[in-house]
């Protein structure tokens, strides 16, 4: 029987999920029992734990992505809207795959990842926010209603033109602030700022704007 294309995504995505975790825990067996769990803003370690915390990420991943998926199974415009969860699918794997080795490796007590990365390295949040947002504000105008994926809100889910108009504004949101958030990653970068919290509060600042402003315009629309 040939299966459709959101069976194909879901078998993709869980599959790779579980393969990341299968990986994680052959990786955490070579591990001594205590291992560097925290890390001050240069990764300099000053916290020991258990290595089997480095779990939390792939097993926290599997649990969440195949409840998202089967949520996402219920909802009444699947079909349609398969090109952005194929999207979204691709992106959170790549994602939560990254940061799962990146933490695991920062669990290996001989390597000394404060002393090999540079003291820039927090730039890189601000860039990959807004590489992620510009490919995604270009697929939000084309998302139709679901309980999922989206905005949302009260007025949204209860109001086709609604959800339309917030989408539209939203998709242009996300590729302008994430583009002026790459820009100003990179130009940070290039000035020699150090400061993890000045690399924070750009990355937050941008996702508040793309988050709470489409919500708040949706209101304003509810009877469209």
């Amino acid at each position: 029987m040939k299966l459709d294309t959101f069976k194909k995504i879901v078998i993709a995505s869980l599959s790779a999920a579980v393969l990341n975790l299968i990986a994680a825990i052959g990786y955490i067996l070579t591990l001594p029992e205590q291992v560097p769990t925290h890390f001050d803003d240069k990764l300099v370690c000053n916290g020991y734990g258990s290595r089997w915390t480095g779990l939390l990420m792939p097993a926290g991943f599997l649990i969440m992505f195949g409840l998202t998926l089967l949520i996402y199974s219920f909802s009444k415009n699947k079909q349609k809207n398969l090109h952005i969860m194929r999207l979204v699918a691709l992106l959170c794997t790549a994602i939560f795959v990254v940061v799962t080795w990146f933490v695991l490796f920062m669990m290996r007590s001989d390597v000394k990842l404060g002393e090999v990365l540079s003291k820039q390295f927090w730039w890189v949040f601000p860039v990959l926010y807004g590489a992620v947002f510009l490919i995604i504000g270009n697929y939000l105008p084309t998302v139709r209603q679901n309980k999922v994926l989206g905005y949302r809100t009260p007025w949204t889910l209860n109001n086709a033109q609604c959800w339309k108009l917030t989408h539209q504004l939203a998709g242009k949101l996300a590729v302008i602030t994430g583009l002026l958030t790459l820009i100003a990653g990179l130009v940070m970068k290039a000035a020699g700022v150090e400061s993890m919290a000045a690399y924070m509060v750009i990355t937050f600042a941008s996702l508040a704007v793309v988050v709470l402003v489409p919500m708040v315009y949706s209101s304003f629309h509810r009877a469209d």
